[in-house]
């Protein structure tokens, strides 16, 4: 009876908050929704242009904004992702290694709604309240490919039980621009060791810059997703 209790509490407190979160974000074009991630914090200049497989955006991030871009459908899992990312300067605060303090100036995240880890009804629950603060990332296995601060270029690490992280430049390649194409397939089976069973379901485009942060920072991003 107490289990059953707080499972619908917690159902409860996630459809409010689902309901918050869409009521936040706006259409932007081409499928694409805009949003200020978490609970705080404004949004930073931008220039976007939105297309049917893909988005360019330019920011200029002062101390306590961001903003992200998410755009649901369905991918095959063998698709291939070209980004390019800029960035003149990093975000010397937080920690890339630590889920709460991983604030990267900008990333990409592909989510495979379909996939899930084996994690435990205490560990669910456990995670539920971590996101009530932090906020609720796409549901499903996670592939987030992020310009880092003090991870160096090329890493590859779980920051969670059900997101790896891909460090395409670091502190050293400021203002340098980074382009690569990623084939998704092959990622989702270095990180976890097997093919991936569902395609993908949601895509998600970042730029954060924390207010501890001094000085502003100006980045663009690219992707094209599905790419040849």
């Amino acid at each position: 009876m107490r289990n059953g209790r707080r499972a619908g509490i917690a159902t409860a407190a996630a459809i409010v908050l689902a309901a918050l979160a869409a009521a936040a974000s706006i259409a932007a074009g081409e499928g694409w929704m805009e949003s200020s991630p978490g609970w705080t914090g404004s949004m930073p200049e931008r220039k976007a242009a939105y297309a049917d497989n893909g988005i360019v955006v330019e920011f200029s991030m002062s101390p306590g904004t961001g903003v992200a871009y998410e755009r649901s459908g369905k991918w095959p899992s063998a698709s291939a992702a070209s980004i390019r990312m800029y960035a003149d300067n990093v975000n010397a605060t937080g920690n890339g290694y630590v889920p709460s303090e991983a604030f990267f100036p900008v990333s990409v995240t592909f989510a495979f709604g379909e996939e899930s880890q084996s994690l435990g009804w205490k560990a669910r629950v456990a995670l539920f309240f971590r996101y009530l603060w932090e906020g609720f990332p796409p549901s499903g296995i996670r592939l987030t490919y992020a310009w880092g601060n003090r991870v160096p270029q090329g890493s590859m690490y779980r920051l969670r039980d059900e997101e790896t992280v891909f460090v395409l430049a670091g502190g050293e390649e400021a203002g340098k621009e980074i382009a690569v194409v990623r084939r998704l397939a092959d990622d989702f089976r270095a990180a976890y060791a097997r093919d991936p069973k569902g395609p993908v379901t949601k895509v998600l485009v970042r730029a954060q810059r924390p207010s501890a942060e001094k000085g502003a920072m100006k980045a663009t991003l690219s992707l094209g997703f599905p790419s040849n």
